[in-house]
């Protein structure tokens, strides 16, 4: 089997609610996707996320680096070869990773349509049910975070609420406890600081936030691998890494240096699936866990299929709504479980309609 063809299109959809974080606030999702053709009739298809101005690679980058670098790289190669052509990217154009995903993602569907088993399986079979999901409050008034707490847990049990914190440490704090009084013991919360707080402002907040309780997860609130390692010494809840991994020598080094319990994997900030599973080892080796984010249409399939197959995959994510998709049926979560597709490959497949709709031109 050979590759003949690849069609890259830029994709931009609304989101449910605005995402407000330390970097700024977002109220689109766009992301990149691929259909990879084959002489023997099989398309592959992928998805790669542009978190762009804020980090990463631009949407018109990531479109010219897969049609000026990479695609001409997997021009006539053989789709099954993945470890061959992960390698062959990264000599074509080193570091690109949000590029890379996309192709890779597109060569991990071909595998398994043309073997005939779901991705799950080419990953070492099925360890549990799939994506542990947990519940998430966009940053809004307090009032409306409260109310938006109501209204998850009266539908879902979830186990866990994720919260963003680093963009004012007094209005964090506030809502943190309004929050904690709201939830309860009916779940932990989880923060999320997306490296807004330096070493010295994040020690004493989060010490105290600590101290109101129930808090489950502190993930990434400042930059550097040293200061998440004299956090991780400050505080006794598990300390989450999210920016501070992109390569398996970066999850090394965070082993390394004690700096994290956990990690949240992102398959497009880490050039695609099998760097995923090759950190996953690390972290299993270690006795770390790792979650892996949810995000949406193809993204949270091939998600699902990671957490299905890795037994490091514990911690549950949060996946992220939209007004629309761009698959022929929508995949959202049964519960509490994203639960991946049982068709070969990925399991999903993109409506040519919605994509035209919501191509950026």
């Amino acid at each position: 089997m050979k590759i003949t063809k690849v069609k890259v299109t830029p994709i931009s959809i609304p989101r449910g609610k605005v995402l407000t974080t330390s970097y700024g606030r977002r109220d689109t999702s766009d992301t990149v996707i691929v259909e990879v053709f084959t002489d023997d009739g099989i398309v592959g298809i992928g998805q790669t996320s542009v978190d762009a101005p804020y980090y990463g690679e631009s949407m018109e980058g990531i479109v010219t680096n897969l049609e000026h670098y990479f695609v001409p790289a997997v021009i006539g190669e053989d789709p099954m070869n993945i470890e061959y052509l992960n390698a062959k990217f990264q000599s074509t154009l080193f570091g690109h990773l949000a590029s890379q995903a996309a192709i890779e993602m597109a060569l991990w569907d071909i595998k398994g349509k043309a073997l005939g088993v779901p991705l799950y399986q080419l990953l070492g079979g099925r360890v549990r049910d799939g994506m542990n999901i947990m519940g998430f409050l966009p940053r809004d008034n307090t009032q409306s975070m409260i109310a938006e707490v109501e209204q998850l847990l009266a539908h879902v049990p979830y186990p866990v609420l994720k919260m963003k914190i680093g963009i004012n440490r007094e209005e964090d704090l506030a809502q943190y406890r309004a929050i904690r009084e709201a939830v309860a013991d009916r779940a932990l919360i989880q923060v999320d600081g997306n490296k807004g707080y330096s070493i010295s402002e994040a020690i004493p907040i989060l010490s105290e936030i600590e101290a109101i309780g129930g808090l489950g997860a502190i993930e990434q609130p400042v930059a550097a691998v040293g200061d998440l390692r004299e956090l991780a010494r400050r505080v006794s809840v598990p300390v989450m890494v999210d920016e501070s991994i992109y390569t398996i020598a970066d999850a090394v080094e965070v082993v390394r240096r004690r700096a994290a319990s956990m990690a949240l994997m992102k398959i497009t900030k880490h050039g695609g699936i099998l760097t995923v599973q090759k950190i996953a080892s690390v972290f299993e080796a270690a006795g770390l866990r790792l979650s892996v984010a949810g995000y949406f249409d193809l993204i949270a399939a091939a998600g699902a299929h990671l957490a299905a197959a890795l037994p490091v995959i514990e911690w549950p994510s949060p996946v992220t709504p939209l007004q629309d998709t761009i698959l022929t049926e929508p995949f959202v979560p049964d519960g509490i479980v994203l639960r991946p597709p049982e068709k070969p490959g990925l399991g999903v497949e993109f409506d040519p309609e919605k994509v035209e709709y919501y191509r950026v031109r």
